[in-house]
C-alpha cells in the first residue's frame, strides 16, 4: 500500500499520523525551531540527532531539542504567513525525518496531507503546496486541506480509510470547531456538502496563554509562552520547587476566548445549529472550552484524542483517496 500521512503542523506542536505496510505510526513534538549549536555532552549530542535537519545549507534543531537548547518560545508561529517561513519548512522536514527514524517505509512516494487555517485556506493552499515540494521526496504527493475538515474526516472514515458503516454523510449535517494555538477554525457540512461561507477562523489558545502570562506577571512570576501554554493545560506551575494551583487563573484567562469562539460559531453555523446532528470539537484547546460550548449547544461532541483529530482525519482521508483511485483505475 502507499504510505499515507496526515500532518498537522500546529503553532505549538506537530502532530503526525501515518499508515504504511509496516502499520500505523504516530508522533507528537513541539513546534520549536532554532539554529543548531555544538553540544559537548555526548549523550545529549546523540539524542539531538533525531531533532536535527538541514535546510538550505544550514543545520537546525527542532522539537524538544530546540525547545530546551534554543529556548524557542513559539512566538514566531503567531502570524498569518508562518507556513512560508523557514521554521515551518524545518518542522515539515523534521516530521519526515522522525518517521524515517521510526522505520516507516514508503516515504519517498508517500501521500502527505497538510492543513491550513480556514480563513487562510483559499488564499494560501496553492502556494503552500508548491513551497513544500522542495522539502519532500521528489515522488511524494502533497495535498493541502482546510484544518477543520480533519475532525469531520475522522468521523467519516475508519482507521483503514473505509467509509464508516453506520454513518451516512448524505443524510447528516455537522458543525466543526477546531481550537488550535493560533486560530480556532470552523466548518459546516450540510448533508455531506461543505458550506463555503461557513468556513472561518478566530483567535486560538495563544490569547489565553498571553492573558495568563500577564496575570502571573502581576504577581511577580514571569513565564514564557511555552510555559503559559503548558500551564493552560495542566492548570499548575512549578515555582521554586513547589507546585502552584492555577485553576482559577486559567479559568479567568480562558473566558474571553470562550466568548469569542461561541460568538464566531453563532455567526458561522448558529442558524443551522438546531438541526445539526452534532458539533464536533477538536484541537488542543478543546477540553478547556467544552463547558462554554456545551452551555451554548448541548449536542457538542468532544472527539477522542482531540489534539490529534486533524492529523488523524487527514491520514484517513489520504487512505480513502488512495482506495478511490485504485477502484477508479480498476474500473
Amino acid at each position: 500500500m502507499r504510505t499515507c500521512i496526515g500532518l498537522d503542523i500546529g503553532r505549538s506542536s506537530v502532530k503526525v499520523v501515518a499508515r504504511s505496510d509496516a502499520g500505523r505510526a504516530q508522533l507528537l513534538f513541539p513546534s520549536s525551531v532554532c539554529p543548531s549549536i555544538p553540544l559537548t555532552d555526548e549523550r545529549e549530542a546523540a539524542r539531538a540527532t533525531s531533532d536535527t535537519v538541514r535546510l538550505n545549507g544550514s543545520s537546525f534543531f527542532f522539537g524538544e531539542t530546540a525547545q530546551l537548547q534554543g529556548g524557542d518560545d513559539l512566538a514566531g508561529g503567531l502570524r498569518d504567513d508562518w507556513v512560508f517561513t523557514p521554521n515551518h519548512a524545518v518542522l515539515f522536514k523534521g516530521a519526515l525525518w522522525r518517521l524515517k527514524l521510526m522505520n516507516v517505509p514508503g516515504l519517498d512516494s508517500a501521500l502527505i496531507i497538510l492543513g491550513l487555517p480556514a480563513q487562510l485556506y483559499a488564499s494560501q493552499k496553492r502556494e503552500l503546496t508548491e513551497s513544500m515540494k522542495p522539502y519532500a521526496p521528489a515522488t511524494a504527493e502533497i495535498r493541502v486541506s482546510s484544518q477543520p475538515l480533519g475532525p469531520y474526516q475522522q468521523l467519516l472514515f475508519t482507521a483503514d480509510g473505509s467509509e464508516t458503516g453506520e454513518f451516512n454523510a448524505d443524510d447528516s449535517s455537522w458543525g466543526v470547531i477546531e481550537i488550535g494555538q493560533y486560530t480556532t477554525d470552523y466548518a459546516l457540512l450540510l448533508e455531506g456538502r461543505v458550506i463555503e461561507n461557513a468556513f472561518g477562523s478566530t483567535d486560538g489558545m495563544s490569547i489565553c496563554a498571553t492573558r495568563l502570562q500577564k496575570t502571573l506577571q502581576d504577581r511577580g512570576i514571569s513565564i514564557t509562552m511555552v510555559e503559559a501554554t503548558q500551564c493552560s493545560e495542566s492548570q499548575r506551575l512549578k515555582q521554586l520547587g513547589k507546585w502552584i494551583d492555577l485553576t482559577a487563573e486559567v479559568d479567568s484567562a480562558t473566558q474571553p476566548l470562550a466568548s469569542r469562539v461561541v460568538d464566531k460559531a453563532n455567526h458561522l453555523i448558529g442558524r443551522h445549529a438546531r438541526a445539526l446532528d452534532g458539533i464536533l470539537v477538536a484541537g488542543g484547546g478543546a477540553p478547556l472550552l467544552m463547558p462554554a460550548l456545551r452551555r451554548a449547544w448541548p449536542h457538542v461532541q468532544l472527539l477522542e484524542k482531540p489534539r490529534f483529530a486533524v492529523a488523524e482525519g487527514f491520514h484517513r482521508f489520504a487512505l480513502a483517496l488512495e482506495q478511490y483511485r485504485k477502484t477508479t483505475l480498476a474500473a
